[in-house]
């Protein structure tokens, strides 16, 4: 790639998961440290501290959400960068900023990751300690945003996600050189759907390599290692917990039928554009 790459996703869709097949593919290794997964995390404050050669913990919250897109071109503009980007920014320009957290000019590919928000909001839930139905709330929120705080400094800067309808509609909506790929189908075919996303980045597909990727990255492995070493992205709401099953469909067993009926209600036309109202 001749600028950079991005992995872009609603929280708690899977973007994790693609970044650790992607980091055994590129590594040709069987064994995956899944605390030295590969590539930046757009959020990350140190990653932006080190763009801009600045201390971010200096800046108001507005400033900081202006400095992103200039942290960006500082990062990529000069130089090459084979794997791509983690993000759960919405591709809007957050309250302060004159742009997207990103330089356009400088993307060469989006891949873009969406999940059924019946599952969504499920993981959600338990990752940030919110009941569901504070959960659902979240998620049909327009200005929902992550890294923000009252009582200190978080690891991560402040990102607008908004709701899951405005996160999916401003990323199919931005013009930019997009994958969409649905996590139920990564599932469903793990090895068509990886192919394909290797392809986006660039990387080689042999299908030996790609199969040793995945099985390393497999869900129920990523869920042992956490479990015997932790994991520096879980939440302190559920320690050690930030990987699960991920079986599609699990919503069933957990929301009620109003809950799922307010879901539908909210997100009735994104959900039917993808596949996912039925």
């Amino acid at each position: 790639m001749s600028g950079f790459g991005l992995i872009a996703s609603y929280p708690r869709s899977g973007n994790t998961w693609v970044r650790a097949v992607l980091t055994a593919l590129v590594r040709g290794s069987g064994q995956l440290d899944i605390n030295a997964l590969e590539g930046p995390i757009a959020s990350d404050r140190s990653f932006i501290d080190d763009a801009l050669e600045i201390e971010t913990s200096d800046l108001l919250p507005h400033e900081e959400r202006r400095l992103r897109p200039i942290a960006g071109r500082a990062a990529f503009a000069s130089d090459t960068h084979s794997f791509p980007i983690k993000t759960h920014d919405a591709w809007l320009p957050a309250a302060g900023a004159a742009e997207p957290p990103f330089p356009r000019e400088l993307i060469d590919t989006v891949i873009l990751i969406v999940r059924d928000p019946r599952d969504v909001v499920v993981s959600f839930a338990r990752y940030f300690g919110f009941t569901i139905d504070a959960a659902i709330g979240a998620m049909a929120h327009p200005g929902f945003s992550l890294g923000t705080s009252k009582t200190g400094l978080r690891p991560q800067v402040s990102q607008l996600v908004s709701s899951w309808s405005g996160h999916t509609a401003s990323w199919l909506g931005s013009g930019l050189p997009l994958t969409l790929i649905r996590y139920e189908d990564l599932v469903a075919a793990p090895s068509e759907g990886f192919a394909a996303i290797a392809r986006v980045c660039g990387y080689a597909t042999a299908p030996d390599a790609l199969a040793m990727a995945i099985d390393a990255a497999r869900l129920d492995r990523l869920t042992t290692a956490e479990a015997r070493t932790g994991f520096r992205e879980s939440s302190p709401h559920a320690p050690n917990r930030f990987f699960g099953a991920g079986a599609p469909g699990g919503w069933r067993d957990t929301l009620t039928a109003p809950q799922a009926a307010r879901i539908l209600g909210d997100h009735g036309a994104m959900m039917r554009e993808l596949g996912y109202a039925e």
